[in-house]
């Protein structure tokens, strides 16, 4: 994970708030920290979706449940936003078709 710098003051009321026992780690103030942003500002968990998406770390299923979406309603934003979607077949595709045909047999 990336080192996060952070103004003096921030850092120090994030220990504070661990020293009071009201988080258990700073972790845990940061993603609190993050899920309320992400709860005000509902378009930042799209954005990093389709971030996300784009750039191969996720699947579109991944992606439409981190942006709070079904996987159609995912899909439209990407072409809303004029995001080309890449489909891969599976590499496994002709075993698997093999040994279906086999078992047929």
């Amino acid at each position: 994970m990336t080192d996060i710098q952070m103004p003096t003051m921030v850092e120090k009321e994030i220990h504070a708030l661990v020293e009071a026992k009201y988080y258990s780690s700073i972790s845990e103030a940061v993603k609190d920290a993050f899920r309320s942003l992400f709860a005000a500002k509902p378009a930042l968990k799209i954005i990093s979706a389709i971030y996300l998406y784009t750039n191969n770390e996720v699947s579109i299923s991944k992606a439409s449940e981190i942006a709070g979406v079904s996987i159609e309603e995912f899909k439209e934003i990407l072409a809303s936003r004029s995001v080309k979607r890449e489909i891969y077949p599976d590499e496994g595709i002709d075993e698997n078709v093999r040994m279906i045909l086999e078992r047929r047999v």
